[in-house]
C-alpha cells in the first residue's frame, strides 16, 4: 500500500503546551501540501500551503493559531506524505505519528492496552468522517470486566475530549467503537512516581482485515533500563499465549506461557531476563492479541505498541520523519521473518538530500542496531528498506538545548 496523501493529528494543544509538527514528502516528485487546523466544532481556524521537493520536510507553522483554543490538524498532499507531532511542556513530551487509513491508524474500533490508576489520562477523539460519529467508550479492568461504559457524538471533522474522571481512573484498558472513522490519541501523565513525565499513544485500530495473533517488541533493554510489557487477549474467548525473548542472532533465550480470559491482561515477566543483555520479545496467541511496552529510566520513558504486519506497524519500507541534530538517536530494527533480511538505511537532511547511507544483514528473528553515529547526527529523516518484513523503533534522547533528561519513542511508519 502506498504512502498516504492525507494525515491527521487529533490535537494541536492550547495554552502553555507547545506543538511542533513536521511533515515530509516521501515521493520522488515535487508535492503541493496544504494544512488545515479546525476547532472542536470543525470550523476552520487556520490554513497554510507549501511546495515540497522530494523528501523535503516542512515544519507546519500552526502553533500561533492554537494559543487560546484546542485544534485538530489535517495535512493533505498530491503525493505521499508522512508526519510526526511533538507536544511539550517542560519535561512532559508527547510524540505522535500522523494518522492515516493507509497506516492502519484510522478506523472505527480503537483499543488502548493500558490505563493506569493513580495517573492522569486524557483522550482526544477526532472524527475524520463526513457524518456525525456516535462513539461508544468501554472501560475494562485488568481482568476484562467492564467497569464503565458511556457514549458521545462528534460532528464531522470535529473532536471530543475525555478526561481521567470520565474513564474512572481505572487500572485496565479502554476501547472506542465508532460509527465513523476516527483518530484517537491518549496522553498518560504519570503521578508522583514519575512526576513531570508524560507519554502519548495513538489508539490501536482493531477493525483490520485480519486481527493480529502475534505482536513484536524490537527491544527489551539491558542494564539500568527497565521494561514493562502488557498484552491483552482482545477476544471473547479464552486465549493461550506464548512469549519468546531472542538475542540479536535470533536465538531463543527465554520463553513463558499464559492463559488469559477475554480482555484480561498479562504483564509479561521478561524484565529480569534482560538484566545484562538486550533481547527482542514476540508474544503469540491463538486469539487476537494487542500489547504495549514502556521502557524507562528516571524521566526517560519510551512507549511502543506491539507491532505486527496486520496493523501496518511492520513492513519492508519504514520511514522516520524526524532526526534531531544535537540529540542522541538510537534505532533498533527487528527481522520478524525466518529469512535473512538485507537492510538499507538512508539518512537525508531536511531538504531531502542524502547525507549518509549504510546497510546491514539481519538473521532470521534477529535485530540490528543503529546508534547516533550511524545516522551522522543529522537534522532530517531516516528511511529503512528491507528485503524482509521488519519492525523499526526509534529512541530520541533529547540534548541540553531541548528537554534534557527526556526521551520519546516512535515506531517506523510503514509505507511499502
Amino acid at each position: 500500500m502506498p504512502a498516504p496523501t492525507k494525515i491527521y493529528f487529533g490535537q494541536v494543544a492550547s495554552g502553555p503546551w507547545a506543538d511542533w509538527v513536521q511533515v515530509v514528502n516521501v515521493s520522488n516528485e515535487e508535492s503541493q501540501v496544504m494544512a488545515i487546523a479546525r476547532n472542536e466544532k470543525a470550523e476552520t481556524v487556520w490554513s497554510g500551503e507549501k511546495t515540497l521537493k522530494p523528501f523535503q520536510a516542512w515544519v507546519v507553522p500552526v502553533e500561533p493559531a492554537s494559543a487560546k483554543q484546542e485544534l485538530s490538524l489535517v495535512v493533505s498532499s498530491n503525493k505521499g506524505i508522512v508526519g510526526e507531532r511533538h507536544c511539550h511542556l517542560g519535561t512532559e513530551v508527547l510524540a505522535f505519528p500522523g494518522a492515516a487509513p493507509e497506516l492502519k491508524s484510522v478506523g472505527r474500533r480503537h483499543f488502548y492496552p493500558n490505563l493506569t490508576a493513580g495517573c492522569a489520562d486524557f483522550f482526544r477523539i477526532f472524527n475524520v468522517g463526513d457524518q456525525p460519529a456516535m462513539v461508544n467508550v468501554i472501560v475494562r479492568d485488568i481482568n476484562g470486566k467492564v467497569a464503565k461504559q458511556f457514549g458521545g457524538q462528534i460532528v464531522p471533522l470535529g473532536f471530543w475530549s475525555l478526561y481521567d474522571q470520565d474513564v474512572g481512573n481505572t487500572q485496565g484498558t479502554l476501547e472506542l467503537v465508532s460509527t465513523q472513522p476516527i483518530v484517537s490519541e491518549r496522553h498518560l501523565h504519570y503521578g508522583t512516581a514519575l512526576q513531570g513525565v508524560a507519554v502519548g499513544q495513538l489508539g490501536q485500530v482493531m477493525d483490520v482485515g485480519q486481527p493480529p495473533t502475534k505482536v513484536h517488541f524490537a527491544q527489551i533493554a539491558a542494564g539500568v533500563w527497565k521494561d514493562w510489557v502488557q498484552v491483552i487477549n482482545h477476544s471473547d474467548e479464552q486465549a493461550k499465549l506464548l512469549a519468546v525473548a531472542r538475542d540479536e542472532n535470533g536465538e531463543t533465550r527465554w520463553s513463558n506461557e499464559k492463559t488469559l480470559e477475554p480482555y484480561q491482561g498479562w504483564i509479561v515477566p521478561v524484565d529480569p531476563v534482560a538484566d545484562k543483555k538486550d533481547f527482542s520479545l514476540t508474544v503469540s496467541s491463538n486469539m487476537h492479541v494487542v500489547g504495549e511496552r514502556h521502557c524507562h529510566l528516571e524521566k526517560q520513558v519510551l512507549p511502543f505498541p506491539g507491532a505486527n504486519y496486520e496493523t501496518r506497524t511492520a513492513g519492508t519500507r519504514l520511514f522516520f520523519p524526524e532526526l534531531v541534530a544535537g540529540c542522541y538517536d538510537f534505532f533498533r530494527v527487528l527481522n520478524i521473518t525466518d529469512q535473512q533480511a538485507l537492510v538499507n538505511a538512508i539518512v537525508r537532511n531536511t531538504e531531502g538530500v542524502i547525507v549518509r547511507q549504510t546497510s546491514g544483514q539481519i538473521p532470521p528473528f534477529g535485530y540490528w542496531t543503529l546508534p547516533d553515529e550511524a545516522t551522522n547526527n543529522a537534522q532530517g529523516t531516516l528511511e529503512i528498506l528491507s528485503t524482509q518484513i521488519v519492525v523499526g523503533e526509534r529512541h530520541l534522547h533529547y540534548g541540553q538545548q531541548y528537554h534534557p533528561g527526556v526521551a520519546v519513542g516512535q515506531l517506523g511508519q510503514v509505507i511499502d
